[in-house]
C-alpha cells in the first residue's frame, strides 16, 4: 500500500532529503550492532528519548532481549524521528518499530504508513487502556499503536510558600487567582523576584489551557475547530488577566530569565522563583535530582465556577507511542515486542521509571504503593477521568498547536481574545477541510 507523495512532502521534505539525514545514523547503527549473539534476528528501534527516559527504555529493551533466543531489538536514538520514519516509510527502509506521538497516528494511519494491531496478529484491543488513552491509539476504531507511557498536567504547588501565606492548595479558579496575587513578590523597584503563577512558564502547552475551561478543540461529530468557543474566550482571558496585574514588561521580563532553564537547577518552579505551575508527572525526577530539598504538591487544575465539588477532573491525556510501520523488515516480529511493552508488568515498570501515571485500564495496587511519584494518583485520576479530553485527532494537529502558541502569545502582549480566536478557529478549519477533501477524494484507501 503505496505511501501518497503528499503525505510524504507534509511530513518533511524531499526524499532525497530524508535520505541524506538516514545515511547519518549508519555509522552508529554499525556500533549498536557490536555484541549482538549471533543467530538473532535483528530489530531496528528508532526512539526519541535520551537521558533518564531514554535509560528507562533501554531497560525494556534489555528485558526483552533476554527474555528469548531469536530476536534482538537495537534502539537507536532518533531526533525528530515523526517525519524520519515517515520519510523511511515512503523510501522503502522504515525501522521495525518506531517511538512518535500520539498526534501521529492519524498521519501514520491514514497515509498508509503504520500497520494496525490486527495486521499485525497482536492480541490486544482497546479495552486495554483507560478509555482516553485508548483514543489516542486508534484510527477509525482500530488500534495503530501501542502505548508508550502516558501523561497527564496537574497543577504542582511549593508547600512552603502556600504555608507561609497561609494557604491551602487552590481547588476553584477564584482561590487559584487569590493565592496567586497573595504569593507574589517583587523589590521596591518593582521588579518581581517571585511569582504565584505565570502561565508562559513553562509555555509549551497553550492548547491546554481551554482544555481546562472546558473545550474540547475539536468537534468529531461535526468536524468543526472549536477553539473559538465561549470556553476558550474565558480561558484566554483568564490567561491575559495575569500580564495585565503584573504589568506585561515585568512579565515578560521575568518569564524570558527562564528561556533555557526548564527542568534544570534553574527551572522557576525547582529554584522556588514559582510557586505554582501546570506540569506533567516527570516534575518529579527533576526534582529528585536538581530539588532534592523541595516540599511541593500536586492537584488537579481548580475547577470551574460552573463545576459542583467533586466533579471529575478535567485535562489533558497525551501518549508516547510505538507503531510498526508499513514496509517493516520484520513486522511479525516488530509485534512480539510491541506485545511484550503492554503487559501490565513492563508498562507498570516503565512508567514508574518516568515517574508517569499507567495508561493501563487495570492498574495494580503495587504500582501505586511503590511509586516514586508521591502524586500519581493526581494523574492517575487524570488519565481515567470521564472529563479528560485527548488532542483533536486530525492530521493537521501540530500546526493547530504551532498556531495556538501564536495566538497565546497576541492575547498575552494584549490583542482582543475574542477576534485572535475567531481568526485562528478560521484558518484552521481550513486546514481541517482541506485535508477531509482531500480524504474524500482518495476514497477510504490510504
Amino acid at each position: 500500500m503505496p505511501l501518497s507523495r503528499r503525505a510524504l512532502l507534509r511530513a518533511g521534505g524531499t526524499l532525497a532529503a530524508g535520505a541524506a539525514g538516514l545515511w547519518a545514523f549508519s555509522p552508529r547503527e554499525h556500533r549498536s550492532r557490536a555484541g549482538i549473539p549471533p543467530g538473532r534476528t535483528v530489530l531496528t528501534y528508532w526512539e526519541k528519548w535520551t537521558g533518564i527516559e531514554g535509560d528507562a527504555v533501554q531497560q525494556v529493551v534489555d528485558a526483552f532481549n533476554s527474555s528469548q533466543s531469536r530476536l534482538w531489538v537495537y534502539r537507536l536514538p532518533v531526533s525528530d524521528q515523526n517525519s524520519k520514519a515517515m520519510v523511511a516509510v515512503g523510501g522503502g527502509d522504515p525501522p521495525d518499530i518506531a517511538g512518535l506521538f500520539s498526534y501521529s497516528v492519524p498521519q501514520y494511519a491514514q497515509a498508509g504508513a503504520a500497520l494496525s494491531f490486527e495486521e499485525l496478529g497482536i492480541p490486544i484491543g482497546p479495552e486495554h487502556y483507560a478509555p482516553a488513552v485508548a483514543k489516542c491509539l486508534t484510527h477509525d476504531g482500530k488500534l495503530y499503536a501501542g502505548a508508550n507511557t502516558c501523561y497527564t498536567l496537574a497543577l504542582y504547588y511549593n508547600t512552603e510558600h502556600l504555608s507561609q501565606a497561609g494557604r491551602p492548595p487552590p481547588t476553584t479558579l477564584a482561590e487559584l487567582d487569590s493565592a496567586a496575587e497573595t504569593l507574589d513578590r517583587a523589590d521596591p523597584s518593582g521588579t518581581l523576584h517571585r511569582v504565584g503563577l505565570l502561565q508562559t512558564l513553562p509555555w509549551w502547552w497553550p492548547y491546554a489551557w481551554p482544555v481546562l475551561f472546558g473545550d474540547p478543540l475539536y468537534d468529531e461529530g461535526t468536524g468543526r475547530v472549536t477553539i473559538d468557543s465561549p470556553a476558550s474566550n474565558s480561558a484566554f482571558e483568564w490567561l491575559a488577566g495575569y500580564p495585565r496585574r503584573l504589568g506585561y514588561d515585568r512579565a515578560r521580563a521575568f518569564a524570558s530569565a527562564f528561556d533555557r532553564s526548564f527542568l534544570s537547577a534553574g527551572d522557576p518552579f525547582l529554584s522556588g522563583r514559582v510557586s505554582m505551575c501546570l506540569q506533567g508527572p516527570w516534575m518529579a525526577n527533576f526534582a529528585r535530582r536538581f530539588a532534592p530539598d523541595l516540599k511541593y504538591g500536586v492537584v488537579p487544575f481548580p475547577r470551574m465556577p460552573e463545576d459542583v465539588p467533586g466533579s471529575p477532573p478535567r485535562g489533558v491525556v497525551e501518549c508516547d507511542v510505538l507503531i510498526v510501520p508499513r514496509g517493516a523488515k520484520e513486522p511479525a516480529a516488530a509485534a512480539e515486542f510491541v506485545a511484550f511493552t503492554q503487559r501490565q508488568d513492563v508498562q507498570e515498570g516503565l512508567c514508574r521509571a518516568h515517574c508517569k501515571p499507567s495508561p493501563l485500564a487495570s492498574v495494580s495496587a503495587s504500582f501505586v504503593r511503590t511509586h516514586t511519584h508521591e502524586g500519581i494518583s493526581v494523574h492517575n485520576e487524570i488519565v481515567s477521568s470521564p472529563a479528560a479530553v485527548v488532542l483533536p485527532r486530525i492530521k493537521s494537529w501540530k500546526e493547530y498547536a504551532v498556531r495556538t502558541q501564536t495566538a497565546f502569545d497576541a492575547i498575552w502582549r494584549g490583542d482582543d481574545a475574542g477576534s485572535t480566536l475567531g481568526a485562528l478557529a478560521k484558518s484552521v478549519q481550513r486546514l481541517v477541510d482541506r485535508e477531509a477533501e482531500l480524504q474524500r477524494r482518495r476514497g477510504s484507501t490510504p
